[in-house]
This record gives structure tokens, C-alpha cells and sequence, in this order.
């Protein structure tokens, strides 16, 4: 008998964590922790966790990985399987979570957060040995389960993954069927008797703007900002949106649309494209025609800047944008740019990303505009906007990828706040097909 157990993200966009068992069998797909006014954990207790022998991971984001160095401290001894971007990836955002981890501790002037949910390095080192690499479409065997990745579409890495035992499951993780300048869309009409879906743009009137549309949009926006002599900040993921982002930068202000101004990059984002350029195979060809055959390498563009460690030529007088981490702005550098330059109306915050409830990201969108600190109260006087360059599949195209499995007999909807779980079932529901919004501690006989 296969069963299903949901540990997180069920009913919720963060901390995904799902264990299928057959027998004495068992695969956990994704580990990971949700970020908001409090950081949320996998359900999964701590005799699963040192039972577990095998981990499959979609995707380098902490809501998919966060949770693995809580894991192995807790005497995890799982093999963790996941691509070769992902694997390099993830070293790269553990090490920045616990960083950030320990300067909200600094700040707060308390341990955060609580003991029993609380890392060091060591662990993530233990996560790290851990990793075995896996291509697309490779067959992972062991167990009654064996299990194999294809391209999701949504970071470079990133998995859609199909189990197969006594059922044939699959996972989407984050998708995207879209291609974006970096990557190719999601592969479609992939065979499987059981879909799991995510349901974060899963709402009925959810509709992700075309990717040319959005990059005008953006450019347009920034374009504004610099001609009144203001500085652009724009938060973002350190993996998929600030390479994104710093494409659509270079090529406009090459082409002339937009002028001629320092962007810093600042946070984990430079480090992250030195793997995206290592890992380039896994980008559109085009992209990999640029770099490895053409002297065009975008990521070495001399109109980017790294700042300097007191950031005082970035605060100067004049025009500038700023493309740093966090996304949501939950810690990380924006939020000491966001103190400094809040206070000035010329200024401009793009939101490009998902916000999730409770970060300041979300709070921001949301009208608040008195902002407390640990050490003071920020009065945001900047203009706030809010661009979708999201890397996830909206309604549309959610359905669109759920009609396109083979062989499909039942659907748990899950990665989805509100009712967008709840619109995203109604829509797939047919004859034959039952849809199921499940809650984190459920589990389900296949």
C-alpha cells in the first residue's frame, strides 16, 4: 500500500515536506522551513526524521531546502538526491539562512530561533556530504520506489519529480511554463496515476503577466525613478530572480531604454551566478551560445557593481538601482538599504517576487508604512510597486499542466494560501478525477 503523508505545505505556501511510503519503503520530497513574522517547521517527527534513508529535493529555495541542517543535527543519516545546480546551490543558501539566522539573533539580543529548532555550520556540512547528483530523466532505483527529475521550468535545477511504485506520483514542486530568458518552460505530458500540485498563483483571477510585458513594465518604472535622480531597490531571490533580473538590467541599459547608472548587486546573488555560469548547460541554448561561444557574458557586465563594505558610494546623490537579497525582505542587506532610503519619495521599492504573509515584503504591499525595528520606527515615504516576474505557473497554466499527465486518476492541490487552493481543485475537477485539498498532519492510502 503507497501512503501519503503531509508533514508541511499543505494549505500554506512554504515549508514543503511530503513522505511517501510503500511498505517499509520511504522517499521525503523536499524539506523545508517557512519564513514569515515566525519561522515555521515540517511536522515530521524526530523518529521519522533519523528513520529516513532517502530525500529527493527539488529545488534550491529555503521553503523546499531549509529544513534539511535541522534534519541532520537531529540525527538525519538520509542520502539526498537532487540535480547538479541544485546540489551546488544549496551550500550557498544554507550557508546565507544561517547567516541571517544569526543577525536577527544580534539584533534581537536573544537566541532565535528556539533552541530545539536551531543550527550551525557543522550541520549543514553533514547536509552537504549527503548529496548524490542526478540528471534529468535518470532513473533513481533502491526500495519498492524508484524515482527520476525533469525540468520544472522555475529556477535552474529545478525539479518536477515522478515516483514510481506500486502508483506512478507526481510532484511538481514550483513549475513554470513559461520560458523566461534563462530557462526552457516545464516539460508537460509526463505520465502519472497521482499529481501533487502547488496552487501559489492557483486562484481564479490569478494571471501572471507575459514576460515581455512585465520587463517593459519594469524597465518603464525604473526609467522614472532614475530621470528624478532617485535610487531603485529592488529585493530579490539570490537564485533564478536576480540572474533574471539582471539580464533584463544589461540588456536595456546597453540598448539605451534605460541610462547609464551604477546597479550594485549586492548579497548571495554574485555568488549565485558564478554557479548558474558553471551550470550553464542547463540554461536555454541561447544563453549558453552567449557565454560559452560568444564574448558577450552578461554576468560579467561591467555595468554591474559590487558594493563596498560601508556601501557609501551607493548612498551618494545621483541615480542608482540596487538589485539585493532578501526577496520577501524577511533579512539580509535590503533591509538596511530599505532604512536608509525609505525616508525619500524620489526613491522607488519593486517588489518582483511572492511576498508571504507576515514578511515585511508582504506588509509593505499591504498599505503599512510605519515599519518597527528592534532599534527604531521607519516612515516609508518611498513609492511602492509591485512587479510580477514570478518563475511559478499561474491558474491558466496550472490547469493546463494538470490536463497534460497521462493517466491521471487523483490530484492533491497543495502550496497555496487562502482560497487558491480551494479555486485551482474546482477548476481541475472532472468525471474520474478526484481532487483533494489536504491539511499538514494527513495522510492518504494511494
Amino acid at each position: 500500500m503507497l501512503k501519503l503523508s503531509f508533514y508541511g505545505g499543505a494549505g500554506e505556501v512554504g515549508r514543503n515536506c511530503f513522505l511517501l511510503q510503500d511498505g517499509n519503503d520511504a522517499l521525503l520530497l523536499d524539506a523545508g522551513v517557512k519564513l514569515g513574522l515566525r519561522e515555521e517547521y515540517p511536522l515530521i517527527s524526530d523518529a521519522q526524521i533519523r528513520s529516513l534513508r532517502r530525500i529527493a529535493i527539488s529545488h534550491t529555495h529555503l521553503d523546499h531546502i531549509g529544513f534539511l541542517p535541522f534534519m541532520y543535527r537531529k540525527g538525519c543519516r538520509a542520502k539526498i538526491f537532487a540535480t547538479k545546480p541544485t546540489q551546488d546551490m544549496t551550500k550557498l543558501l544554507l550557508e546565507d539562512y544561517l547567516r541571517i539566522k544569526q543577525d536577527r539573533e544580534r539584533r534581537a539580543h536573544h537566541k532565535f530561533p528556539a533552541e530545539k529548532h536551531d543550527f550551525g555550520e557543522k550541520d549543514v556540512a553533514k547536509a552537504l556530504k549527503q548529496f548524490t547528483a542526478v540528471e534529468y530523466g535518470q532513473e533513481v532505483g533502491g526500495g519498492k520506489m524508484r524515482f527520476s527529475f525533469h525540468n520544472a521550468g522555475h529556477i535552474l535545477g529545478s525539479a518536477i519529480t515522478i515516483v514510481r511504485g506500486s502508483k506512478r506520483v507526481l510532484y511538481t514542486a514550483d513549475i513554470n511554463l513559461r520560458e523566461t530568458i534563462l530557462l526552457d518552460p516545464a516539460q508537460k505530458g509526463l505520465a502519472a496515476d497521482v499529481l501533487i500540485t502547488e496552487a501559489t498563483y492557483g486562484g481564479k483571477a490569478d494571471r501572471i503577466m507575459p514576460v515581455k510585458e512585465a520587463r517593459e513594465k519594469l524597465v518603464k518604472s525604473i526609467a522614472v525613478v532614475l530621470k528624478k535622480g532617485g535610487k531603485v531597490l529592488i529585493p530579490s531571490f539570490a537564485v533564478g530572480r536576480g540572474q533574471e533580473i539582471m539580464f533584463i538590467l544589461e540588456t536595456y541599459m546597453r540598448s539605451g531604454a534605460l541610462p547609464k547608472v551604477p546597479i550594485y548587486i549586492d548579497g548571495m546573488i554574485l555568488k549565485a551566478n558564478r554557479i548558474y555560469r558553471q551550470n550553464v548547460i542547463d540554461c536555454r541554448r541561447e544563453i549558453q551560445k552567449r557565454i560559452l561561444i560568444g564574448n558577450d557574458d552578461p554576468f560579467k557586465s561591467p555595468l554591474f557593481r559590487e558594493p563596498s563594505a560601508t556601501k557609501k558610494e551607493v548612498y551618494r546623490e545621483g541615480p542608482a538601482i540596487i538589485v539585493t537579497t532578501s526577496g520577501m525582505m524577511s533579512g539580509g542587506p535590503v533591509i538596511d538599504y530599505f532604512k536608509r532610503l525609505a525616508g525619500d519619495p524620489r526613491n522607488k521599492l519593486i517588489l518582483v517576487g511572492y511576498q508571504a504573509e507576515g514578511t515585511l515584503g508582504r506588509r509593505l504591499l499591504e498599505g503599512e508604512r510605519e515599519i518597527g525595528f528592534q532599534e527604531e520606527l521607519i516612515r516609508v515615504k518611498i513609492p511602492i510597486e509591485n512587479i510580477s516576474l514570478s518563475a511559478h505557473a499561474d491558474h491558466a497554466q496550472l490547469v493546463e499542466f494538470a490536463r497534460s499527465v497521462k493517466g491521471l486518476k487523483k490530484v492533491f492541490v497543495i502550496h497555496g494560501d487562502g482560497e487558491k487552493t480551494v479555486e485551482l481543485a474546482a477548476a481541475l475537477r472532472r468525471p474520474g478525477l478526484e481532487v483533494i485539498i489536504p491539511k499538514n498532519g494527513e495522510s492518504y492510502n494511494l
